[in-house]
């Protein structure tokens, strides 16, 4: 174990500078485990990023302390690598490790965990590709969770201008959003097949399907079989997506006629017209739609227990 080199990755804006704290924290800890550990964190993720690439081809794994944006961070800088990514939860909404069962607010068992996971086989999952017509095909970036693309998109660009906790910050621009909204008008092709329109108040692309501080909007999601969900809200109202919010919290919407998924690989989707909508991944701005979304099949190993996620014996 001693002879493993880890990069550590924290983010010092997340949940309000906690995370740098945090980090440093979990930095010691490594440290105490016989681990060396090389701190690539930055002011901003350029730098940090800047500093990651350097070293990446010397890293055993590269644990990231923040939220879902420097999650799926570190996810682009691994993907497609032997490097491992682990991930300390510390910031505000954490919805990759609310899907992966991961503790939160307890830098401790993360790195439990994390030492644990790092004597095990290696265990991978699947990423997105994100690219939009506005970016060529190198600047495609990669997410881990989700990608939104109607009104949850636009509750999470409200939501990101706010002050307080993801939880919160979503409920409330929600509520505020809620108001003005009204069915986008899309066109969709799944992997290749014919171009179809809808109408749709939510559209999203799920990897682990969990987002907005823990909305759980497809709860069947699973990170590594291959394949993403395309879940889609149409044909309900402003006061059918109020009533469903809190079933959405639960998990318990996947019944309602208005809720639908379905299995793709890749996924276009464009707007027929009226506003600009920008697709949100993991909780961050990409580009404006069409937006253009792909599996990457395995493409990240996790230091995770997916086992224990799914009750299988170790």
């Amino acid at each position: 174990m001693s002879r493993l080199r880890v990069g550590l990755l924290s983010n010092p804006t997340a949940a309000r500078g906690a995370a740098h704290r945090t980090g440093r924290q979990v930095a010691h800890l490594l440290r105490l485990a016989g681990l060396s550990v090389v701190d690539v964190s930055g002011p901003s993720a350029r730098v940090a990023r800047a500093r990651a690439e350097e070293v990446i081809d010397t890293l055993t794994a590269l644990v990231v302390v923040g939220g879902d944006g420097t999650v799926s961070l570190g996810a682009s800088l691994v993907a497609h690598t032997p490097v491992r990514l682990g991930v300390v939860p510390a910031g505000s909404g954490n919805d990759f490790a609310r899907a992966l069962e991961l503790p939160v607010g307890s830098p401790e068992e993360s790195v439990r965990l994390l030492l644990h996971a790092l004597s095990r086989p290696v265990t991978a999952i699947d990423a997105m590709e994100v690219s939009s017509s506005q970016n060529l095909p190198s600047h495609r970036s990669l997410a881990l969770g989700n990608v939104s693309l109607g009104f949850d998109a636009l509750v999470n660009a409200r939501a990101n201008s706010a002050g307080r906790g993801l939880g919160s910050r979503y409920s409330v621009a929600l509520l505020r959003e809620l108001p003005a909204f009204s069915p986008l008008p899309y066109w969709v092709e799944v992997d290749g097949e014919e171009r179809y329109e809808v109408d749709a108040t939510l559209l999203t692309v799920a990897n682990t399907g969990v987002f907005g501080g823990g909305i759980r909007f497809v709860p069947d999601s699973i990170v590594d079989d291959g394949l993403l969900e395309l879940a889609t809200v149409a044909g309900a109202g402003r006061r059918d997506l109020l009533r469903m919010m809190p079933r959405l919290h639960r998990g318990t919407h996947v019944c309602h006629p208005a809720f639908s998924t379905r299995r793709v690989r890749e996924v276009t989707v464009g707007l027929r017209h009226g506003r600009d909508v920008r697709a949100y991944a993991d909780g961050e701005a990409r580009g404006l739609l069409p937006v253009t979304v792909r599996i990457a099949p395995g493409a990240v190993r996790i230091l995770a227990d997916l086992d224990r996620l799914r009750g299988e014996p170790a």
